[in-house]
């Protein structure tokens, strides 16, 4: 029993001699260190460049941490658009001072103009900010001012002022037209159609049918959106009443 009371009171005085020493270290070591750590003033560091900030912040004895890229149209890639704590601010050394930086002006991201028209294009690209490049054309299947073709490509994030170069169409090879479409037509209506196009009828062939009108196109040959000849022949094939 003594040599367990003996053992307590000798844990015991070397708490109390940890506690005592760890108070004087904090209240001679510690404490003045924070306390009287030395004060500075935060400078005005917006609108400087990124690393001149940095070096103002470290001869200081301020901490800088940088955040972003944040995209904007008044201060050019890597300048200081905003900071925390503000300009005057009083602190101790070694205190972070925040710096969102900047990354230039806003990205467009590129839509796709492919088979669209070169004026819908050129009104798309000035709204976004962009500018009309190099237009070169070259003879497609697509009617002609259609875009065949663009550089960037689709989906690019790009600056304002970018150019675009777009390829157009100016039409087919000379003497050919596209097949209208003629489903759903009647004969007369398709006959019509053909003509406007300059092609001619072709074989007709009927078919029954009780769910549809009789002289109901129901198929063509060739499809509907095929590249032929200027007086091309196009079979049709044509319903007829189911009881006939």
């Amino acid at each position: 029993m003594k040599k367990l009371l003996k053992k307590t009171l000798i844990f015991l005085t070397i708490i109390v001699i940890l506690f005592a020493g760890g108070l004087i270290l904090l209240d001679k070591v510690i404490m003045p260190n924070v306390v009287n750590r030395k004060i500075v003033e935060v400078p005005e560091l917006t609108g400087l460049k990124k690393d001149q900030a940095i070096k103002i912040l470290e001869n200081l004895n301020l901490t800088p941490v940088l955040e972003g890229p944040r995209y904007n149209n008044k201060y050019p890639k890597d300048y200081v658009i905003f900071q925390k704590p503000h300009k005057g601010s009083k602190v101790k050394i070694n205190r972070r001072i925040y710096l969102a930086i900047s990354g230039g002006e806003p990205l467009s991201k590129l839509p796709d103009y492919r088979n669209k028209s070169l004026r819908d294009a050129k009104i798309s690209i000035e709204r976004l900010g962009l500018k009309i490049g190099k237009i070169s054309e070259v003879r497609s299947e697509l009617k002609a001012n259609t875009i065949v073709d663009q550089s960037p490509e689709p989906g690019k994030n790009l600056p304002k002022g970018s150019t675009v170069d777009l390829t157009v169409s100016i039409g087919p090879n000379v003497g050919k037209v596209r097949v209208p479409d003629l489903l759903g037509k009647t004969l007369t209506e398709a006959k019509n159609i053909l003509r406007i196009n300059s092609l001619k009828l072709g074989n007709v062939n009927y078919q029954k049918s009780q769910n549809l009108l009789p002289n109901t196109v129901i198929a063509q040959y060739p499809d509907k959106g095929e590249l032929v000849d200027i007086g091309e022949k196009i079979d049709l094939f044509i319903t007829k009443a189911g009881n006939e």
